[in-house]
Formats: structure tokens, C-alpha cells, sequence
């Protein structure tokens, strides 16, 4: 799957992007400027091997 598939819109603002997610989904980032709202499973399955992290949990 491509990249720009899996991260879709980005975010230029954390709380935009904690606001629109929901709950079962995290926010990610690699550089702290662009926020993504993603899956779990593609975090785990593509994202966090090519340097994204955790901003925003599930849940949070």
C-alpha cells in the first residue's frame, strides 16, 4: 500500500488532529510540523518503521 494512501489528510495543528480523531485511532508524526490520523494496525504494520511516532494515542 502506498504511503499517501495509508496517511491521507495531514494536519498542521495537533489540535485539529486530535479533535477529529476518534477514539480507536492515533495521531502520528515524523517531523512535529505535519499531524496524521491513522490505524493502529497501519501504524504498526508500515508507519512506525519508516519513523512516524506516537503523538496522540487511542483513547486520548
Amino acid at each position: 500500500m502506498e504511503l499517501t494512501a495509508i496517511l491521507g489528510e495531514g494536519y498542521d495543528s495537533l489540535i485539529e488532529a486530535k479533535v477529529d480523531k476518534s477514539p480507536d485511532e492515533l495521531v502520528v508524526t515524523n517531523n512535529n510540523e505535519t499531524f496524521y490520523i491513522v490505524s493502529v494496525s497501519n501504524y504498526e504494520n508500515t508507519l512506525a518503521s519508516k519513523g512516524y511516532n506516537i503523538v496522540v494515542n487511542t483513547g486520548e
